[in-house]
């Protein structure tokens, strides 16, 4: 008897139909191993949000040329199973006096467009570039030291690369960086890819007299 494919399988089957890694795959995607990994195995709890996941598919799916509507149909056919709720009436019948039923569209009408707030926001941090904040130190201009601590903040599923080196941020999306001094001035790029592949570079000059 045929079982019916989960989004993962299918994406499975197809990588090791085509003989790619994992690590081929994130390099052809630009999603991180992990999501990839997470992704073959319907393991949704490691993302953010469904706009994410949903991104995350269609990009797994164009890279293995696998339609990705038909993808994301495979993925809203099981995800469903899992968000869905049934209002069912268990109320008897009554007739709402009018003023209960201005209350009732008022509050679906909130509820419906905080929805919409929040779903145009979870659009909007998918296709944005990631935020970086440089937090310390504070001043570019240093005496007599030879290196001096970088600070900055940036998403927590954030690649951050500094002179071709990956810098690991903390649970809150923090990460430091100890960058040595010479005499005169010090240029440092920072190089960061939000999990939706996108980047933000920051440059910075610090002068040592």
């Amino acid at each position: 008897m045929n079982t019916m494919l989960s989004v993962g399988e299918l994406l499975h089957r197809e990588r090791i139909k085509k003989n790619i890694s994992l690590p081929q795959a994130q390099k052809g995607t630009r999603l991180r191993g992990r999501y990839l990994q997470a992704i073959e195995e319907n393991d949704w709890g490691v993302f953010s949000s469904r706009v994410y996941i949903t991104g995350a598919i269609r990009s797994y799916a164009s890279f293995l040329n696998i339609d990705p509507e038909k993808a994301i149909a495979y993925f809203r056919r099981d995800y469903v199973k899992t968000e869905r709720i049934t209002f069912r009436k268990r109320l008897p019948r009554l007739q709402f006096l009018p003023e209960t039923k201005k209350i009732l569209i008022i509050i679906f009408s909130s509820i419906f467009f905080v929805f919409l707030i929040y779903f145009s926001y979870q659009v909007y941090i998918f296709i944005s570039p990631p935020e970086v904040l440089i937090t310390s130190p504070s001043k570019r201009i240093f005496r007599n030291v030879d290196r001096i601590t970088i600070i900055g903040q940036t998403e927590k599923e954030a690649t951050i690369t500094i002179f071709e080196k990956e810098v690991f941020p903390d649970q809150s999306g923090i990460f430091r960086y100890e960058f040595p001094l010479i005499k005169g001035t010090n240029k440092i790029t920072i190089d960061v890819e939000g999990a939706n592949g996108k980047h933000t570079e920051v440059n910075e000059s610090f002068i040592l007299e």
